[in-house]
């Protein structure tokens, strides 16, 4: 059974509200009681060094953590290149590197590993076999299913329709992010979908790889897609490509960005977080893509993506993660795709205890669960707001022993 929440509202920070905590420390993610903070504290302020090599991709060297040079040549010539032989290109370009064995793909356990290596640790040092934290998700929530979209053409804006009825008619709302100088955006779609509950963010400009090719250029770029898109109530990023500049997206006035995966060594800046939970990027909520692309497997690597994207799906929701899906209408809004996709909901459908939610509600829940902190007094758990506010109804202390994750 999928679980409904009202994050949005429910979570939101109130204007002028500063979030306490943006921190990415094994602590913070676990959301331990309180009363275990101070006998803790070394292997916190450590575990959060370790957890910043994985999420910002500081295993990669400091030239492989922005776009590649090689796309400076490829993006003037793109429009003039027919797109099947662009793709074709494009498969040879990524079939032709080299070979990682880290992070692995589809599925990378390190961060996952290092998470429950620490809680362990860390329970043999406060001397308990079991303990109580704030559940990962509203609710007591299994796991959350984020379904997103980037239209890159007036074709895939075209197919939105038909792909929200199919979302719809499986209980599900997703999120469409739009180029926003690409192509003629018909605003009226945009807010009819909106009533029906889909939400919009941001994919840049266009896709022209020029956002993040300096930082001038960056500068000059970055408040024109801010203006628009708070005209159009858009609090979401996603970076054409996902090419990416951890400490540039993070200085953007965005509430919550989706520019990096989990692991994805087939796109044009290759790497990953290793991480399939959100987590904070500065004053910003991360919200990593966790299922491969469809491009990547329909054109670079020219397989089924059902059996990938379920085996995937599964597998986050067996540890109690995050499934954030990354589609296109442009190459799945149609036949024989669009019932691959098809197929897809049905199987996150069919997951059990998960809870169902859109990128402002899983950045707006990650926040307010920062905020929140347990207590253990008279061996009771008690969920508390440390602004002294309100307590979250939706939070729930979780037995660790019953928490995928930490088996």
């Amino acid at each position: 059974m999928a679980m409904s929440f009202s994050a949005s509202a429910e979570f939101a920070l109130t204007d002028g509200e500063v979030l306490s905590s943006t921190r990415n420390d094994a602590f913070s993610f676990w959301k331990l009681p309180e009363d275990w903070r101070s006998e803790l504290k070394s292997q916190i302020d450590s575990s959060e060094t370790v957890a910043q090599t994985y999420l910002l991709e500081q295993y990669l060297d400091d030239c492989e953590r922005r776009p590649p040079k090689l796309m400076r040549a490829y993006y003037p010539f793109k429009r003039l290149i027919p797109r099947e032989v662009r793709y074709y290109l494009n498969s040879l370009v990524i079939r032709s590197r080299s070979k990682r064995s880290f992070p692995h793909w589809p599925c990378e356990s390190e961060l996952i590993d290092f998470w429950r290596t620490w809680l362990s640790r860390s329970l043999e040092a406060v001397g308990v076999k079991d303990g109580w934290h704030i559940g990962f998700w509203p609710g007591g929530a299994k796991c959350s299913i984020v379904l997103t979209h980037d239209v890159e053409s007036p074709m895939g804006f075209d197919r939105m329709k038909r792909m929200a009825d199919l979302e719809e008619s499986y209980g599900f709302r997703s999120a469409w992010n739009l180029p926003l100088a690409q192509y003629p955006i018909d605003w009226k779609v945009v807010e009819e979908l909106r009533s029906r509950g889909f939400e919009f963010g941001a994919h840049g400009l266009c896709h022209d790889g020029r956002l993040f090719r300096n930082r001038k250029i960056f500068d000059e770029l970055a408040p024109t897609i801010e203006r628009i898109a708070a005209e159009h109530d858009m609090r979401g990023f996603r970076a054409p490509s996902t090419l990416r500049r951890a400490e540039w997206i993070a200085s953007m006035a965005f509430d919550h960005d989706s520019s990096f995966s989990d692991t994805d060594p087939y796109e044009p800046q290759a790497g990953g977080t290793c991480s399939i939970f959100p987590f904070f990027l500065q004053n910003m909520i991360e919200l990593p893509y966790t299922l491969a692309q469809d491009h990547t497997l329909i054109e670079v690597l020219k397989r089924d993506p059902l059996p990938v994207w379920v085996t995937k799906a599964h597998w986050i929701a067996s540890l109690g993660g995050m499934v954030l899906a990354l589609t296109h209408p442009d190459y799945i809004g149609a036949s024989p795709y669009l019932e691959k996709y098809e197929e897809l909901l049905k199987h996150l459908q069919a997951i059990e205890n998960s809870w169902r939610a859109l990128p402002s509600e899983v950045s707006a829940w990650w926040r307010a669960r920062a905020k929140l902190q347990l207590e253990t007094g008279g061996n009771e758990p008690h969920i508390f707001r440390t602004d002294g506010n309100r307590s979250a109804a939706a939070a729930k202390p979780m037995r660790l022993s019953e928490e995928p994750l930490a088996r």
